[in-house]
């Protein structure tokens, strides 16, 4: 059986966009690297080599959560102090999420001090600490600003895996069992007594991670812009020109105070965002693709539109380089949590 395009090595489904996007540059007479300018205001327009701490950083900090980078370079006692403090600030549970990750990997949820030392020892690279939510309702936001002039391409709302009891089997093997299972769960299941068996009827939300990769369905709610979602949406880059591509995701309270223009920001995407409404199940892969495609083309125009702004890029061959060595870190990082 041929797999839904969702499910697709990212490599795979991601290729006639690359193709498409290469031949968009050459129609709007820029370089690949000129990409990068269509958010000049961040490293390499944030594709992916860069500090997604430092990308935060470009905006002002009072539309996101708390949030506060603890470097590698730091001692074990140095990071479980620097911890410490921010939870007597923010107070527990708090997120640990690598500083070059992507697609949810990576993402630890502490609860308590007497976590901390144990967990040190399996961290790679700087990490963000971040305050956690209790806002449940997770969207992502594809935004643009062409000639000035903001847009909203697009809005997917994130299902988190959840889980329905039968009164018989363990929570693990209803998991397991889920349609969109994989091996990444091994990120949120930790958190749960895996031999739990839920009363018939009983369901449990089993992720807290807002990723395609991690299990999230994602579905299309571009029809639900409202003119408060874009007033306060736009609001958080105003002042930021530097800005002009990508997707922001957040999560609200409810989907009424989302509307509304009601949330807090997690996190920033640049360049290499993917307009994920996409993903909707509703769409044909002629329909994700048209999607897909557009945003090419928008890239494509709006790195034009910029293309003489200062910028310092590396060389593609640089590029390739330090983007493969976040992706390796970001991994091992990954993967030492499924061995904890």
């Amino acid at each position: 059986m041929i797999k839904r395009y969702e499910f697709w090595p990212a490599r795979l489904f991601e290729a006639p966009f690359y193709l498409w996007l290469g031949l968009q540059c050459l129609l709007h007479g820029i370089g690949i690297r000129t990409l990068a300018k269509a958010n000049y205001a961040l490293n390499h327009g944030e594709i992916g080599l860069g500090s997604k701490f430092d990308t935060h950083q470009a905006f002002d900090e009072k539309y996101f959560l708390p949030t506060h980078l603890m470097s590698e370079n730091l001692s074990i006692a140095e990071k479980v102090t620097f911890i410490e403090n921010f939870a007597n600030q923010h107070g527990y549970p708090l997120l640990l999420k690598s500083n070059v990750g992507c697609v949810g990997k990576g993402i630890i949820k502490l609860h308590g001090d007497d976590e901390i030392e144990d967990l040190l020892p399996s961290l790679v690279g700087d990490y963000i600490v971040q305050k956690f939510t209790s806002f449940n309702i997770e969207y992502g936001v594809f935004y643009s600003r062409i000639s000035g002039e903001p847009c909203i391409t697009g809005i997917n709302r994130k299902h988190f895996p959840t889980i329905t009891g039968n009164g018989q089997d363990t929570l693990e093997a209803l998991a397991k069992s889920h349609y969109r299972y994989s091996d990444h769960w091994h990120s949120f299941l930790q958190y749960h007594d895996l031999e739990h068996i839920p009363a018939a009827g009983e369901q449990t939300q089993l992720s807290f991670i807002g990723s395609h990769t991690l299990g999230c369905k994602f579905t299309d709610e571009s029809h639900h812009i409202s003119p408060a979602l874009e007033a306060a949406v736009f609001e958080v880059f105003q002042h930021q020109p530097g800005y002009n591509f990508g997707r922001i995701d957040v999560k609200a309270e409810s989907q009424e105070a989302f509307l509304r223009g009601e949330f807090v920001v997690i996190e920033v995407n640049g360049v290499a965002s993917l307009p994920t409404h996409m993903f909707d199940p509703k769409y044909s892969l002629w329909e994700a693709y048209r999607i897909f495609l557009k945003h090419a083309g928008l890239l494509a125009r709006i790195a034009q539109e910029h293309r003489k702004k200062p910028m310092e890029i590396l060389s593609v061959r640089e590029i390739i380089k330090q983007v493969g060595e976040s992706q390796r870190t970001l991994n091992e990082a990954h993967n030492q949590l499924k061995r904890e």
